[in-house]
């Protein structure tokens, strides 16, 4: 097969290097476990953000395309022709929200670039100690934000690649952490009943370690006279690894007309820290009006007999989510080259938090 494939030439080599590297991907991946569950951090990495993503259930990678691919596969971002804004808001449990903002324009023969900023908000929280379990009086908000940069180029009419860097950034009352993390992405289009590929890597960076006044403490010197005055030791606290992932997927034409298109979509996710997520998602798009999606996603989960053995089991759904999200959008055309879109998705949450709803609105000119 290699041989053949690269008798036919530079064509047959841009077939055949993005096929291996996607079937290196399923060969090396298969090594999820949820064993180090809650021992990442900067988990705001992981929080989706685009309705459409969102719907399907995260089996996107592999179509995605224009502003919203900054966090699905930063890839996707080379096919945008005009400058795109999104804005989203997401409603999370626990009366926490999310928001958005992403723009992206073309760059020329350089590629696309994208610049984005996520902020998560917790909400005002109410300080407690042992003495005053009612409160001290003082209120804190902690706030967890994102400020990313995407770069994408298509290198040829199959095949397109993206990067992504992302400054992380964690506060809560006097402390607070910071970091940076990167994706790596890379589409490729098979030009077959709209057969497309994606592979990506995401939030690969170095340690992050919280630090500050808030680590401060005047305590009296070891070894010092009564009378001596306080000293300042500040401790220290342990790093925490950033929340890595990859995620292959592929999405198919089932059903095209001039009028309407089904497209099935099927992704398999490896995480560093918790079980490997299966998901599947279809979408119904009519005159790219209107669609109508939906999704179903189960996890692997795993767990340690007393003999010491590892185990591992499939259930539906992934970590607090139920295993299913709907969804739906809609578009107009603003002039000759102008669109506005709206998206919205709703993931039901498996106990007693509210489900998540998130909506977005696009524009591109």
């Amino acid at each position: 097969m290699l041989r053949f494939m690269v008798n036919q030439g530079p064509r047959g080599l841009r077939v055949f290097v993005p096929v291996a590297l996607l079937l290196l991907g399923i060969g090396t991946s298969w090594a999820g476990s949820d064993l180090r569950r809650g021992t990442d951090g900067a988990l705001e990495l992981q929080l989706p953000v685009g309705a459409r993503g969102s719907a399907l259930g995260g089996a996107v990678v592999g179509d995605v395309s224009g502003v919203e691919a900054i966090y699905w596969n930063p890839a996707g971002l080379a096919s945008t022709e005009h400058t795109e804004v999104l804005f989203t808001n997401t409603r999370y449990f626990a009366d926490m929200k999310l928001n958005y903002i992403a723009v992206v324009t073309k760059a020329g023969s350089f590629g696309d670039l994208g610049f984005n900023a996520k902020v998560l908000s917790i909400g005002d929280v109410i300080v407690t100690t042992e003495d005053s379990p009612e409160g001290t009086g003082e209120i804190i908000s902690p706030t967890f934000s994102v400020l990313g940069a995407t770069w994408a180029r298509q290198f040829t009419d199959r095949v397109m690649f993206g990067l992504s860097g992302n400054y992380v950034n964690e506060r809560i009352a006097q402390v607070s952490a910071s970091g940076v993390a990167f994706d790596f992405g890379v589409q490729y289009l098979t030009g077959w009943q709209g057969l497309k590929f994606g592979m990506v890597i995401k939030n690969i960076g170095p340690s992050m370690e919280f630090g500050g006044p808030g680590f401060d403490a005047n305590l009296p010197a070891p070894g010092a006279e009564p009378s001596a005055s306080n000293r300042t030791f500040r401790a220290t606290s342990a790093s925490f690894e950033m929340p890595s992932f990859f995620s292959l997927a592929a999405t198919v034409d089932a059903m095209k007309s001039p009028q309407y298109r089904l497209s099935v979509l099927g992704a398999f996710q490896n995480n560093n820290f918790t079980g490997d997520v299966v998901r599947a998602g279809a979408e119904w798009a009519y005159r790219d009006v209107f669609a109508l999606r939906g999704a179903w996603f189960g996890s692997f989960e795993s767990s340690v007999d007393p003999a010491g053995e590892e185990t591992s089991s499939f259930s539906s759904g992934e970590r607090i989510y139920s295993g299913y999200s709907l969804g739906a959008g809609a578009s107009m055309r603003m002039g000759e080259t102008g669109k506005l879109g709206v998206d919205l998705a709703w993931r039901p949450v498996k106990d007693f938090f509210d489900d998540t709803i998130e909506m977005g609105l696009k524009v591109s000119f």
